[in-house]
């Protein structure tokens, strides 16, 4: 009997999201994927995570799926900003990410945010960000190769076009957009964002950087017809 395919999104606010406070309405492209396909799916996707925390993420999900047998797992990576700082902390026993860099609303957060300026000011390395996401995308490709998981990436951060040997984005599965492998490149470059749109009104002065209806079903038809070919 053929397996039924069940698809896993991991991510940040880019896969989370499934509203705007500007009130711009939209369909996340995993609801529509899912309806496409009509697939089970599940989503550990969350607002703010770095990619240390989301491939920490997909490797306890592996542990986790290993004796469901009854499925075909398909992966679904939004990798996100590397300029994102995650890693254990014992302060609240649990995986942190850091991206907030002002307006703390508690103690916990004051530490994190002054010790994530500091590092981004004194330790930050552009190229050596990229160094270590490439590192982490090969091992953790290995990973789910290992396990039999197939797995397609999407990437993120505009700076991932600097990677010159592009055979890396082919050879792990990431989705190219035009010229770019980075989405939220193409998002600014066809106006994409809701920050975009002609008639975007920004809430308390503030854009809104996340995909439009526009860019989460461009999203959702790549990945259709990526998924369809590999799986």
């Amino acid at each position: 009997m053929e397996k039924q395919l069940k698809l896993h999104y991991f991510g940040c606010s880019f896969t989370s999201l499934e509203n705007s406070p500007t009130g711009h309405e939209f369909v996340n492209y995993r609801k529509l994927v899912d309806d496409s396909l009509n697939v089970t799916s599940e989503n550990y996707s969350k607002t703010g995570k770095s990619n240390q925390h989301i491939f920490d993420d997909m490797y306890n999900c592996v542990n986790v799926i290993k004796n469901q047998t009854e499925y075909k797992h398909l992966f679904i990576i939004q990798t996100t900003f590397n300029d994102r700082l995650g890693l254990p902390c014992d302060i609240e026993d649990k995986f942190t990410s850091m991206c907030k860099r002002n307006s703390p609303e508690n103690h916990i957060e004051e530490i994190q945010i002054k010790f994530y300026n500091d590092w981004l000011k004194y330790f930050y390395s552009r190229a050596n960000a990229l160094k270590e996401f490439r590192k982490q995308v090969e091992l953790n490709a290995c990973y789910l190769d290992k396990n039999n998981i197939t797995y397609v990436f999407v990437g993120i951060d505009e700076t991932l076009d600097f990677i010159t040997e592009r055979e890396f984005f082919g050879k792990y599965r990431f989705l190219q957009f035009e010229n770019t492998f980075s989405y939220y490149k193409h998002a600014i470059e066809k106006k994409l964002r809701i920050t975009d749109l002609d008639h975007f009104v920004p809430l308390n002065s503030s854009p809104d950087f996340h995909f439009s209806k526009e860019g989460h079903r461009i999203l959702a038809e790549k990945l259709i017809e990526t998924i369809k070919t590999i799986s």
